[in-house]
């Protein structure tokens, strides 16, 4: 029997679909572009921190000095920030006997008693850039990881500062942080800091620092990372990047 008009388109389209390839070309996913946008933002972040003036890696131990109060913060700040102190705000930060008086004439002699002392504080500021501040190691470090031979450290990642709590309203932030991510010492010294951290032990991640710059958007001390220790028993321990 010859086949009817009918059967002969349907065998027709039976072919045809049996015969079709796709032929279109899979657009580009959306991880790829966003790590372009990733690298180019962390490209932009590393050159605005090259733009900033830069420490001497040679500069000795002993220049660096040891942040213990925010009041060192505050003075660095309006130092790097080349404004003129705001002495009201300053005295109530330093001085109980102004931050408690209500006499208007009493705050006055003693402002004018302290504006010397607080210009003397930001003139000192601006020669003293190197700093040293001691971060809690617990937290800061993640478990030791076998395969990087190095410690992931997240003391400085992005978005990451530091206050005190006598003047919490200044802050410590560093500008190469991401070249800090991976810590590296040796062996025998990684053994033991990751007794001392699985063992919630204390230990501090010590940060040599050089202040480059006031960010006035956040009242931020912005800092460059010269080097870094690892300090378990009273002991410094040099720490490489591993990067």
């Amino acid at each position: 029997m010859n086949p009817t008009l009918p059967a002969l388109l349907a065998i027709a389209v039976i072919l045809s679909a049996c015969g079709k390839t796709d032929t279109t070309t899979p657009t580009a996913s959306a991880p790829v572009a966003a790590n372009v946008a990733d690298l180019a933002a962390k490209a932009q972040v590393k050159a605005a921190a090259a733009s900033l003036p830069q420490a001497d890696a040679a500069t000795p131990t002993s220049s660096y000095i040891d942040i213990t109060s925010g009041n060192q913060l505050m003075y660095s700040y309006i130092a790097l920030s080349g404004v003129p102190p705001d002495y009201a705000a300053v005295g109530q930060r330093i001085s109980r006997d102004y931050a408690g008086s209500n006499d208007a004439f009493r705050k006055q002699e003693v402002l004018d008693a302290l504006k010397p002392q607080i210009d003397a504080k930001v003139s000192e500021a601006k020669t003293k850039r190197y700093l040293r501040y001691q971060i809690n190691g617990q937290g800061a470090l993640s478990p030791y990881a076998m395969d990087k031979v190095a410690f992931p450290a997240k003391f400085a990642e992005a978005g990451t500062y530091y206050y005190m709590y006598d003047n919490g309203d200044y802050k410590l932030a560093f500008t190469n942080g991401g070249a800090y991510s991976l810590l590296k010492v040796d062996q025998e010294a990684a053994r033991k800091i990751e007794a001392a951290r699985s063992g919630y032990k204390d230990f501090a991640i010590v940060v040599y620092a050089y202040a480059q710059e006031a960010d006035m958007a956040s009242n931020q001390v912005k800092a460059q990372i010269v080097k870094v220790a690892i300090k378990l028993n009273g002991e410094e321990i040099p720490v490489q990047q591993a990067l």
